[in-house]
């Protein structure tokens, strides 16, 4: 089979995996499908988020991996009344297109895709549409683990959403 079509074919099997495992609260699990260097970003919504840089605009989300772990600890509590009860939520993926690349000088494997992402809470129903960029790195084992991840809204603005308690 062609390589192109077997590595596309890697990557939207990890999309789709980190899609169902945010879907079903595994977030634990979710995490170990990124880097010990990652970054999870959402930039603001009324600039170009493809080209968005975080040392001149403020992003909605800009976790470095310790910030992550943090989120998925803070999401577990019951402290967390923002998604206590949790919401109900579903990630859809499509859209595929992905093509190697050099970062630094590190092979990467960039991917682009669309998404839906809707979330159900308290008799509410809000919807996020927009696009990820995905930075990806090949393991040891021939696996494939996420570098970066950014979560470029299609959306004006946030209203009437107001915050972001999910993850993308």
């Amino acid at each position: 089979m062609d390589d192109a079509l077997m590595l596309r074919l890697r990557v939207e099997e990890l999309l789709f995996e980190e899609a169902d495992l945010i879907d079903s609260w595994q977030l634990e699990k979710w995490l170990t499908l990124f880097t010990e260097d990652a970054e999870y970003l959402v930039p603001p919504s009324d600039i170009d988020g493809d080209t968005a840089d975080p040392a001149t605009s403020l992003f909605y989300v800009m976790d470095d991996r310790k910030r992550m772990e943090e989120r998925v600890i803070r999401l577990a509590k019951v402290g967390a009344h923002s998604e206590q009860p949790r919401s109900k939520v579903r990630h859809i993926v499509g859209n595929v297109r992905v093509r190697r690349a050099q970062v630094n000088g590190v092979d990467r494997v960039h991917a682009r895709s669309s998404f839906f992402v809707s979330r159900a809470k308290d008799v509410t129903a809000d919807m996020f549409i927009g696009h990820y960029l995905h930075e990806l790195v090949e393991v040891a084992d021939g696996g494939l683990k996420i570098a970066k991840k950014t979560c470029v809204l299609d959306m004006e603005a946030l209203r009437p959403h107001a915050r972001i308690s999910i993850i993308l």
